[in-house]
């Protein structure tokens, strides 16, 4: 009987070590599941933040602004300065793209050379990639939240 009470303690050992070893890796992953939650919290925050910051800048600079303020007019001009520099980019990318181009100077040798794509060769629910290469369409900009807040422009 001896043998077995020896067995049964040395089972009875094994289990608690594997028993206390599995509450150890879920207190673990407990714990970072818990971290993993509070740093989103803060990013979200961070965000949120940065949001709030960007309207009262905005809501400053078409209000508030005052030219005799040497603490922050620099930036208020370096704004226009950015802004007038998007507007004459933008002109141009427009006249770019208004242009009209000759019509074998516009082509690349390459594109001359490629076959056209045959409607069967790609079966339905498939994306051709050779067609998909040359037609690209330019995805809608996500709307930022601080475009919803009040004197956001």
């Amino acid at each position: 009987m001896a043998f077995f009470d020896k067995i049964k303690t040395g089972f009875k050992t094994a289990g608690g070590a594997m028993q206390n070893a599995v509450g150890v890796v879920a207190e673990k992953n407990r714990k970072t599941a818990l971290a993993n939650r509070l740093r989103t919290v803060i990013r979200c925050e961070e965000k949120a933040a940065e949001r709030a910051y960007l309207a009262l800048g905005r809501y400053y600079y078409n209000n508030l602004r005052d030219a005799a303020n040497a603490d922050t007019e620099p930036y208020c001009v370096d704004i226009e300065a950015a802004e007038k520099r998007i507007e004459n980019a933008v002109a141009k990318l427009e006249a770019l793209n208004n242009e009209e181009p000759a019509a074998e100077e516009a082509v690349p040798e390459e594109v001359k050379e490629l076959p056209a794509p045959a409607e069967e060769s790609v079966p339905e629910g498939f994306v051709d990639e050779a067609v998909e290469h040359h037609v690209t369409e330019a995805a809608p900009a996500e709307k930022d939240a601080s475009e919803d807040l009040p004197y956001a422009e």
